[in-house]
């Protein structure tokens, strides 16, 4: 009876470990679609406040521009 069984356990574990693995699989990729939307929410936040780089320079170079066209011209 032992001899039997055998090969209807080793199915139903090997059915176990693929089911497993497809449960470990859709965790990473949950993990990696959560990373991806912080870091996509952390440089939206910055370009929208005007806290990048490419923001500041602007501002930088719109100030001496004013500063410039303020000036009297003679």
């Amino acid at each position: 009876m032992e001899n039997f069984l055998k090969p209807l356990v080793s199915s139903f574990q090997l059915i176990e470990e693929k089911i497993n693995f497809l449960i470990f699989l859709f965790e990473g990729i949950i993990a990696l679609i959560i990373i991806l939307t912080i870091i996509w929410v952390y440089g939206f936040v910055r370009r929208n406040l005007g806290l990048d780089s490419q923001t500041q320079e602007l501002k930088a170079i719109r100030k001496l521009l004013e500063k410039h066209d303020l000036k009297p011209k003679k």
